[in-house]
């Protein structure tokens, strides 16, 4: 590789990997549901990442029950759906929003019009559908302790909470931009759902860190047969555009962190990993000819703590994974790029080479090309080889494969990878930790694409 081409791609790897262990690779996502019918048969359950049609009730001057009642899909055909339609945008009120500690109400900065939590109910439910799975696995921020210490988001899961419907509605519906004021120290971020009936315009724009991103709900083909959403963190400025035609109907979750969550699931049809930002970061780097031109591996050390040298944490990778470690994962897999997470013996840090100076009186082992070793999760390696006469090399060549790896970030957590005897003036065990790491497999640029020309992990 000339130096040229080695320049290029350590600087796309260092712009990568900042954006990878920065909030801003994960600032925001979102995802589509489709919808079926609903079935004939009692008691059938819909498929996963299938949502029936569902129905809004709120409380209604124009019904003789006092409940007003409206099914999504919104079908334009059907004049009963339609009529109720409009009583719907007849009854609910205009929009204000929060400035200040107070609720302004100015149709200059936004016009659109809303029911409270307190006026309407829905039988749709995020959490059936997998949205706040999908929310815990991308967003979920650390947790911190009563004395500020961050004690890591692995046993804490997300509370949705309904907060407004909204109607933004043509000629002229919009928010300027602007950034909510979380209703409690707990609140993270907020959810909005998007309600299948025709619109355009309404674009929904996110914006963090100068990354933005777009939602063109109203643009898919899917507007009227699916809902759609997008969710993202509390400190983000967005804004709605201009409502062109129709209504834009959306209903809005606060997003607070709770405790004691389960096993998360994998990456599934709830989810758009296009929707990430790391998505076209990692797309526009792959795209660039210079970048790894002849192929390689690409490494990301997990930036959660996993208890990846047991068998049962293992077990659980990487459907556990989580925030930007889950984001990578989904990302590069979409791709079609073969990753896998792999135990890690870095020997590029420099940190067990300093460790364990004392094994190698010679610089045999420091003349030869940095490498980083790599094996299968679930076991810590023990070995017999060792002592204080044992070259350091001879020790670490038992733990796995020697591997040339690309690191786009610096590790953070470590568990006890290996156990070896050291002896001496006095018989011992030592131990040397490692990482675990996600391990992406990036073809020559030539073949970039053709996921069978990967080859496989030993």
């Amino acid at each position: 590789m000339s130096s040229i081409k080695t320049a290029l791609t350590d600087a796309i790897s260092a712009e990568l990997g900042s954006f990878i262990v920065s909030k801003s690779s994960t600032f925001a996502c979102g995802g589509t549901i489709p919808i079926q019918g609903v079935s004939d048969t009692p008691g059938d359950l819909k498929p996963a990442g299938i949502t029936f049609p569902f129905a809004l009730r709120w409380d209604s001057k124009y019904s003789a029950t006092g409940v007003g009642k409206l099914t999504f899909p919104v079908d334009p055909t059907n004049t009963m759906e339609m009529q109720n339609f409009s009583k719907l945008l007849e009854e609910c009120e205009p929009a204000s929003f929060g400035y200040k500690g107070e609720d302004v109400l100015d149709e200059t900065y936004r016009k659109a019009t809303k029911l409270d939590r307190s006026a309407f109910s829905v039988d749709f439910c995020p959490y059936e559908l997998g949205i706040i799975d999908r929310i815990a696995q991308i967003l979920l921020p650390n947790a911190k302790s009563d004395d500020g210490a961050h004690i890591g988001s692995s046993t804490h899961g997300v509370r949705a909470e309904l907060y407004k419907l909204n109607i933004y509605g043509a000629p002229s519906g919009f928010f300027k931009s602007h950034v909510d004021t979380p209703r409690s120290d707990l609140q993270f971020g907020s959810l909005v759902v998007s309600l299948p009936c025709h619109y355009e315009g309404g674009q929904l724009i996110v914006r963090h860190a100068g990354h933005s991103m777009t939602f063109d709900w109203g643009a898919s083909e899917l507007v009227n047969t699916s809902v759609q959403w997008a969710a993202f963190y509390s400190d983000c400025e967005h804004e709605v555009l201009e409502v062109t035609e129709g209504n834009r109907v959306t209903l809005t979750y606060n997003l607070f962190y709770t405790s004691d969550i389960g096993e998360l699931v994998g990456n599934g049809p709830t989810m758009s990993v296009k929707s990430l930002p790391l998505h076209s970061k990692i797309q526009e780097a792959l795209d660039n000819p210079d970048f790894m031109s002849n192929g390689g591996y690409l490494g990301i050390h997990c930036q959660h703590a996993y208890a990846h040298s047991t068998k049962e944490g293992a077990q659980q990778l990487p459907g556990v994974l989580k925030g930007s470690d889950m984001a990578v994962y989904s990302v590069f897999q979409s791709l079609r790029l073969e990753i896998e997470v792999k135990s890690v013996l870095d020997s590029q840090n420099g940190l067990f080479r300093d460790q364990y100076r004392y094994y190698d009186d010679s610089d045999e082992t420091t003349r030869k090309k940095d490498l980083s070793y790599i094996r299968r999760l679930g076991e810590v390696v023990v070995t017999e080889t060792g002592g204080y006469e044992e070259p350091l090399q001879e020790i670490i060549d038992e733990f796995g494969d020697a591997v040339d790896v690309l690191w786009l970030t610096q590790p953070r957590h470590a568990n006890v990878g290996m156990v070896h005897l050291t002896y001496g003036n006095q018989a011992g065990i030592n131990a040397i930790y490692t990482y675990a790491a996600l391990i992406v497999n990036i073809p020559k640029a030539a073949i970039r694409g053709r996921a069978s020309d990967a080859a496989s992990f030993t």
